[in-house]
């Protein structure tokens, strides 16, 4: 019988569409597919204090039982320590769309504006954004992948992506980039057009009917490439988890493209009812009276690809308070009915006629301040078929009630950029995901500049390296971020190794890879996030490392780590920084890894590296001492092995061999009273553990 895995805040979809999801279908006949759910109440705030029982879910129309019910308060979720783990379905994602093809210039700024203030003081630490553009010339193009820090989608809404301001370092697109940029001068509209030459009444008249025409069937191409670059997106999104919502700040287009002139002058009724009565039907514009066709079941066609994504969106009408006529284009009337044609077949809302858009902002977060995650078992039925999903709250009647609308049970090969955003995803959410088996080891080192340099050590064993390749190469990815306690990314490594297999296949297959690089970060507590990919057969690993670095001025000395030798290991080091880093994690000439808690056997010996800062590692006193989980102590057979000079920043290291002696299986403390000469005592200690 096949194992089925189940957990609240881990399980496995089948809409995930990377390699490391796809493994796990293939070995499992049961399937949990998560539903985050939110309810809106009638004052457009988010109903609290639904039970399991409230809830009814329908999968392909058969009620189906919940197996997971989880409420999550998002306010409360932002406050909590960024250690609380957080089901990666609940995360809200949002992408700010700026539909640059349909602003004003003036718009656009307070669009700015506003979608600044909202990433910087009004979503959670837990929430998720990203900001791409639309233009007609270049597309839809995505400027970040999904993340928290601040700085990145500042720096990202004030340049809108432009080339010449913004510099993108970081492969997954979630850290800042380069500081080295000019800010840009803000944007610039596009000048008008100019009048032709005077004709007579008549042929004015059918030059402005041709001219409009012209345009019209130009403005619906425009629309046409904008709603299947919107399904483009949407289908690019289907592969993350979490709540996707995308929030599309525009002016909107002209309704008159899909429905038709709604407000025909009775001076152009006439016209167009004297052509019919002559026969002239070239002169009659059907899709200007009647609407057009074509237009609105593309509509449809990208509403579908929406609600089978799982993504809702949103509108945010930057015009601000609209009147019946536009000064800037007339006797023109205005209208935002654009923007609801596009947002309510995929479920979502339009803020209109408002000219304080962070307010906007702030409605729609108090929507969604509570999630419900639900999650039902699914079997596997057949490859590629989409389930429709359907959840009734039969408590909150008149309530409006927010989820996805299914799943499929497969999904196509993900495009280069579907994999940066699913690699960010596992990024940003903690995703258990452990295809590729790694360890990351780290220990933060003083540095003269008052901070602390944080080398850090990622290790490949060959055999999850090599699994599933057949070709003469393998290529590792390697990603490590340093979060501090505000969810934002203060450093980070990323590293593409190549292997030629015709020349380190056995070497490989007999240990493994060490990548070695360094951080550097001031006092303070981290989330080191470290993944690795296998871009040969996609199969992905991630860990999380909390890590307290402190504040060290002036003479001190560290907890000890217990060694782990790699001889026979193929060693990388980060270009430039990761000589530093190896040397820090180098003794007698052989590479190790610091280790906190392993566990030992009776009679082995195990070496210990003491690391002092500012401090002579010569003329050291230290007195080791064994203690037992009861607080007994015995004394410890410890060893001096060695010692290295100081480095550039005042580290040196004192190497040590400890032998266990017929110490019964449990938990113990190494402690090491160490007294440098004329210095007073520091008593420091490493946990262990012997079986």
């Amino acid at each position: 019988m096949k194992k089925r895995a189940l957990l609240c805040g881990v399980v496995l979809t089948t809409l995930a569409a990377i390699g490391f999801a796809q493994q796990f279908q293939e070995s499992l006949e049961v399937t949990v597919i998560e539903v985050p759910v939110t309810v809106v109440g009638r004052d457009g705030k988010a109903v609290a204090g639904l039970t399991k029982e409230d809830f009814e879910v329908t999968d392909d129309g058969k009620k189906v039982n919940l197996v997971c019910f989880e409420v999550i308060n998002m306010n409360r979720a932002t406050v909590e320590d960024n250690a609380t783990p957080m089901p990666p379905a609940a995360y809200r994602n949002f992408l700010l769309l700026f539909d640059l093809a349909n602003a004003s210039p003036v718009s656009l700024g307070r669009a700015q504006a506003a979608a600044r203030e909202f990433v910087s003081s009004q979503i959670g630490r837990r929430d998720l954004a990203a900001v791409a553009t639309f233009n007609v010339e270049h597309g839809l193009q995505v400027v970040t992948s999904f993340t928290s820090d601040r700085n990145t989608l500042g720096h990202a809404i004030a340049t809108l992506g432009q080339k010449d301001y913004f510099k993108v370092a970081d492969p997954l697109r979630v850290a800042p980039p380069d500081r080295g940029v000019t800010q840009p001068g803000g944007p610039r509209g596009q000048g008008g057009g100019e009048t032709g030459a005077e004709l007579a009444l008549e042929r004015l008249f059918e030059f402005d009917r041709e001219t409009a025409r012209a345009n019209d069937e130009e403005m619906r191409s425009r629309l046409r490439k904008q709603l299947t670059q919107f399904g483009n997106v949407a289908r690019m999104l289907d592969s993350l988890r979490g709540q996707k919502q995308i929030i599309l700040l525009s002016e909107g287009f002209d309704p008159k493209l899909v429905q038709g002139r709604q407000d025909l002058s009775a001076q152009a009724t006439q016209q167009q009812n004297d052509a019919v009565l002559r026969g002239e039907i070239w002169n009659v514009d059907s899709d200007d009276r009647y609407g057009n066709a074509t237009a609105s079941s593309e509509i449809n066609q990208m509403a579908e690809v929406f609600r089978r994504s799982d993504v809702t969106l949103h509108a945010v009408d930057i015009k601000g308070l609209r009147t019946d006529v536009d000064a800037s284009a007339g006797v023109k009337k205005t209208s935002n009915e654009g923007l609801f044609m596009l947002t309510r077949p995929t479920g979502g809302a339009v803020f209109k006629n408002s000219n304080q858009l962070g307010e906007t902002f702030t409605k729609l977060l108090q929507q969604q301040e509570v999630v419900y995650l639900l999650a039902f078992e699914a079997r596997r039925e057949k490859t590629g078929k989409f389930h429709p999903v359907k959840v009734k709250v039969a408590k909150a009647r008149g309530a409006r009630v927010n989820h996805r609308q299914g799943y499929y049970e497969t999904s196509a090969r993900s495009s280069p950029l579907e994999q940066t955003l699913s690699l960010a995803d596992i990024m940003m959410t903690d995703a258990d995901v452990r295809e590729v088996p790694f360890t990351v080891s780290a220990m933060p080192l003083p540095a003269k500049s008052g901070g602390a340099r944080l080398p850090v050590v990622v290790e490949i064993p060959g055999a999850g390296l090599l699994e599933r390749i057949t070709g003469n190469s393998v290529t590792a990815s390697i990603f490590v971020y340093a979060f501090d306690d505000q969810y934002q990314i203060k450093d980070y490594l990323q590293q593409r190794i190549t292997f030629d297999l015709a020349k380190s296949r056995d070497q490989l297959t007999k240990s493994g890879m060490r990548y070695v690089g360094m951080l550097n970060l001031p006092p303070g507590k981290y989330a080191v996030k470290a993944l690795a990919r296998v871009e040969e057969t996609g199969r992905v690993g991630f860990l999380r490392t909390d890590i307290d670095v402190p504040a060290t001025n002036g003479p001190s000395v560290l907890p000890p780590v217990f060694v782990s030798d790699r001889s026979g290991w193929i060693n990388v080091a980060e270009p430039g920084k990761g000589a530093n880093a190896a040397a820090a994690f180098t003794a007698a000439g052989r590479a190790f890894a610091p280790s906190s808690g392993p566990t030992l056997k009776n009679d082995g010996a195990y070496r210990v590296a003491l690391f002092v800062h500012d401090t002579p590692a010569e003329n050291l006193a230290i007195t080791p001492a064994v203690i037992a989980a009861d607080g007994s102590s015995q004394s410890a057979p410890l060893a001096l092995v060695g010692r290295t000079p100081a480095d550039d920043e005042g580290a040196a290291k004192v190497l040590l061999e400890f032998k266990p002696v017929k110490m019964a299986a449990g938990n113990y403390t190494l402690q090491l009273t160490v007294t440098p000469k004329g210095a007073q005592p520091s008593v420091v200690a490493v946990p262990f553990r012997v079986e």
